[in-house]
């Protein structure tokens, strides 16, 4: 059993050195690494889950809760809560952030919320990703204001162990397609980290709504021609699944802590 063990921690470990080589690293790396929760939802208890958000953020307000959080819904009924942190060191703070919390809160109060939450959701689970830019596209003239970005489609982009180092050069081709022709609406990258099905990479693209993500794609795809359907070809060949999901930000579920 330990031999198996140590097999799997030693695959476990040359899969991620195998990643940190696929693409350029900079001087000063500003990836930033999130710690994502994905809650599944009963759809008949969306309403009470969402009371229970709101409740929680409201003490995030009254305590002063250091860590921001950002909410997404998927329109399949899952809620992703995403907490940026510094590194995996910083993943412990947030726990004794919570821990805090609940003292602050008191144990009769906490424990009392905690039990409304009994029977809305399916099962929750985390996983941890890390942020790219330099394999995202940032438009000199972006279309639109961050406020007005609420509609959002992620693309689970699943590939074969090894060709890390492929799909960054594509990523770096798809940018420089999308620059030569100045187009207006841009594309977070992700990679997948402890807690994923690695190798994953997900490509987060924003809009006002659905109608306006696809018109505006359309005219993207029209404009760069053969070479969006050549490029299209080369990133598929090498892709093992392709998950979408879409849904929206939810700012009112969301938090930021206060400046000082």
């Amino acid at each position: 059993m330990r031999g198996k063990v140590l097999i799997s921690l030693m695959v476990g470990l040359v899969a991620i050195l195998w990643a940190l080589t696929a693409w350029p690293q900079a001087e000063e790396p500003e990836a930033q690494l999130l710690l994502v929760e994905q809650v599944v939802v009963k759809p008949s208890m969306v309403a009470q889950y969402e009371a229970h958000v709101k409740e929680a953020l409201d003490l995030f307000n009254k305590y002063q809760f250091p860590y921001p959080v950002y909410s997404y819904t998927t329109d399949d009924f899952l809620y992703y809560f995403v907490f940026p942190v510094d590194n995996f060191a910083d993943i412990d703070n947030l726990y004794k952030a919570f821990g805090e919390l609940e003292k602050k809160v008191g144990k009769e109060q906490w424990q009392a919320m905690m039990e409304r939450t009994v029977g809305t959701l399916e099962y929750y689970q985390y996983s941890m990703y890390r942020y790219l830019p330099e394999l995202s596209y940032t438009p000199e003239k972006p279309r639109l204001k961050p406020e007005e970005e609420v509609f959002f489609l992620w693309e689970f982009f699943y590939i074969p162990f090894g060709q890390e180092k492929e799909l960054a050069e594509i990523c770096q081709e798809w940018i420089e397609l999308y620059k030569s022709e100045n187009i207006p609406d841009g594309w977070e990258t992700y990679v997948g980290d402890i807690g994923t099905e690695m190798p994953i990479y997900v490509f987060s693209m924003m809009a006002k709504s659905a109608a306006d993500y696809y018109s505006q794609s359309e005219k993207a795809m029209e404009l760069l021609g053969e070479r969006y359907k050549e490029l299209s070809e080369k990133t598929h060949a090498i892709c093992k699944k392709l998950v979408f999901k879409t849904g929206r930000f939810r700012p009112e579920l969301s938090y930021t802590p206060k400046e000082e």
